[in-house]
């Protein structure tokens, strides 16, 4: 479990299923992922139990600090994890709109950029997104560098689309927290 001044970030359990089925069944949550149309219950366990069971996956939960609780709010899945070498950040989202430009997905990117190259002792850290993905914005004030684009890379709903490629090093992760 990971804790931030507004956030705990802990590992994503069954509990978590029924908000994961909710959020990803929302076209403002789905729409830069290649997260199917009408995708049911049965599929969010399914690839749940599937990722649960890969050692390069790792699946969190974004929970914001509340006085009445911490109410989960947001998802992180890690993949392509190869412990020493790499790590894709494979979904991250703030699943509530209202919550979004808060920073709350910052503050999530930057506890993920410090487990993965801290704790998991990565060299490099990817992620890539949609055309059009304000998410882009992000990433690059968190030091993230293109790398070019993979055409026609994703699949949803039977359309391909071209996905942007970012990257961070080791080197310029570690360069940016001493600045």
């Amino acid at each position: 479990m990971f804790e931030t001044k507004n956030l705990i970030i802990r590992e994503s359990c069954w509990e978590d299923l029924e908000y994961f089925y909710q959020w990803e069944r929302r076209p403002e949550v789905t729409e830069f992922f290649s997260i199917r149309d009408g995708q049911t219950m049965e599929d969010v366990v399914r690839k749940f139990v599937t990722d649960d069971n890969n050692p390069q996956f790792k699946q969190f939960t974004i929970l914001l600090k509340a006085e009445k609780g911490p109410k989960p709010i947001g998802r992180i899945v890690l993949g392509d994890i190869e412990e020493g070498w790499k790590a894709e950040i494979w979904r991250i989202y703030i699943a509530d709109t209202t919550l979004r430009g808060k920073g709350y997905g910052k503050e999530a990117m930057q506890c993920m950029m410090k487990y993965c190259f801290e704790e998991l002792a990565l060299e490099r850290l990817y992620l890539d997104h949609y055309t059009g993905n304000p998410a882009a914005h992000l990433y690059l004030s968190l030091g993230f560098k293109y790398e070019g684009v993979l055409r026609k890379n994703c699949r949803k709903n039977g359309v391909l689309y071209d996905v942007h490629l970012m990257s961070m090093l080791k080197d310029e992760y570690f360069e940016q927290i001493h600045k």
